[in-house]
């Protein structure tokens, strides 16, 4: 189960940071790379972690008591119940599990950000020498398709 979010951060990833060493614009690169160190930072993963539960918070506490007896009529839920209520009749240890698997996930998420910026940089350095191998061949091309008659 944890594999699929640590594959979606690494596309997600992948997506924000290697168009920036494609382009070869070093501050944009820079600014991943610092962004990545930062997330390696343990205290850097506490604020992010603790700022992330505090979202989870908002939703955790929303009422699901008044669409209980329409959505699962058995499920025996009132109507002042929210979220966490449900979550912790099954994890009496919720919000803590929640708040160490949040760490954990922003953690690996510092990781793989590492891993990506520090790879851009051969990838910006492949696409310059793809560049430069295929810039003939574009120019044979173009000037063939100058001296066609119109």
């Amino acid at each position: 189960m944890r594999i699929v979010p640590v594959s979606i951060a690494v596309i997600v990833l992948a997506a924000v940071l290697v168009p920036a060493a494609a382009a070869a614009r070093p501050p944009e690169a820079d600014r991943a790379a610092q962004a990545a160190a930062a997330l390696q930072n343990p205290l850097v993963q506490d604020g992010v972690a603790r700022t992330l539960t505090q979202l989870a918070d908002i939703v955790l506490d929303m009422r699901v008591g008044p669409l209980a007896s329409l959505a699962a009529p058995d499920a025996g839920l009132r109507p002042d119940e929210t979220l966490r209520h449900v979550q912790q009749r099954t994890d009496p240890d919720f919000d803590r599990h929640l708040h160490e698997s949040t760490r954990a996930g922003v953690a690996t998420m510092g990781a793989v950000a590492g891993g990506v910026a520090a790879q851009s940089a051969e990838i910006g350095r492949t696409v310059a020498r793809l560049d430069s191998a295929l810039a003939p061949l574009i120019a044979a091309l173009g000037s063939a398709t100058d001296d066609r008659p119109r």
